[in-house]
């Protein structure tokens, strides 16, 4: 996957006035970007990659067109879903906010086979134009929008929400009604110890599932599925489970600045890491340091 800059549909948006107000490369063939755009008039007819798009404020000025005849207009919340190669019209004519996010088709393929074990060739994404999907919702306002872009302590939560969406896709929004095959035995025990390992030496660092998914040597996709069966959390909830005990174990030394223990934890700053612990803990770093 090329950076989202490099996408056509990004580069397409760029050129109609579209601003972009934030960019990420997730990993795993997904990106994120999110949209304000004033108006305009914007024709995708090539695009090697699917959007997903999802209307954070306003839209109700943005109408889907075939030839002259509308194909409906927008609002708060709308889902769009562009496929690769699909052709697609589109004007804009009030101001409004909203996300993409952006993957190529072998993680779709990659989908297909380790999920529902199905030949990828037998599996469409579907042509969707305002629809309302309260899981696509929850999972941009509650789970994307919320996270720091920009924070490396952040980025695996982005990518597992990116894939967590694509599934979500694949179940619903394709040719295909299927379930999810039921996975087995997780990780082996050594597997498991290599990348515990591996994650508590380089805590201090912008870890992704990539990473994670590369020491145990499957894929990202089937890495996650895995984890979450031998773990009962996801990489990322594990992930920051001992990043939160690393800043634990470092407040009962007073010498150690607030600041100091957010870096050497992967936090990329105290406000960070007060946020990430008193979540976690119910008490701010300084207090949980008072009451030790």
């Amino acid at each position: 996957m090329m950076r989202p800059e490099e996408l056509y549909i990004y580069k397409t948006l760029k050129e109609v006035g579209a601003q972009s107000s934030q960019t990420l490369d997730v990993g795993s063939g997904l990106s994120l970007s999110a949209w304000h755009n004033d108006g305009g008039y914007a024709v995708y007819e090539k695009a090697s990659h699917h959007t997903l798009s999802y209307y954070l404020q306003g839209g109700k000025g943005t109408r889907r067109h075939n030839g002259e005849r509308s194909l409906g207009k927008g609002h708060p919340g709308a889902v769009c879903i562009m496929p690769a190669g699909v052709r697609s019209e589109w004007s804009i004519e009030a101001p409004f906010r909203f996300m993409h996010l952006y993957f190529d088709q072998a993680e779709f393929d990659r989908i297909a086979l380790e999920s529902y074990d199905i030949d990828p060739n037998l599996v469409e994404l579907e042509d969707i134009t305002f629809q309302s999907d309260p899981v696509i919702e929850q999972l941009f306002r509650q789970v994307i929008l919320p996270l720091d872009w920009q924070n490396p302590a952040d980025k695996m939560s982005l990518s597992h929400a990116g894939q967590l969406l694509i599934q979500h896709l694949f179940r619903h929004y394709s040719n295909k009604n299927v379930e999810p095959t039921l996975a087995r035995g997780g990780l082996s025990p050594f597997v498991t110890k290599r990348v515990k390992d591996y994650i508590e030496e380089a805590l201090d660092q912008g870890l992704v599932i990539e990473d994670l998914a590369a020491v145990a040597e499957l894929s990202p996709f089937h890495f996650t599925r895995m984890f979450q069966l031998t773990m009962g959390l996801s990489p990322h909830q594990y992930v920051l489970s001992r990043r939160v005990q690393r800043a634990k174990d470092l407040l009962g030394d007073t010498y150690n600045t607030l600041g100091a223990i957010a870096l050497q934890c992967g936090f990329s700053s105290q406000s960070h890491l007060t946020t990430r612990f008193r979540r976690a803990t119910g008490l701010t770093p300084s207090k949980f340091r008072q009451l030790s």
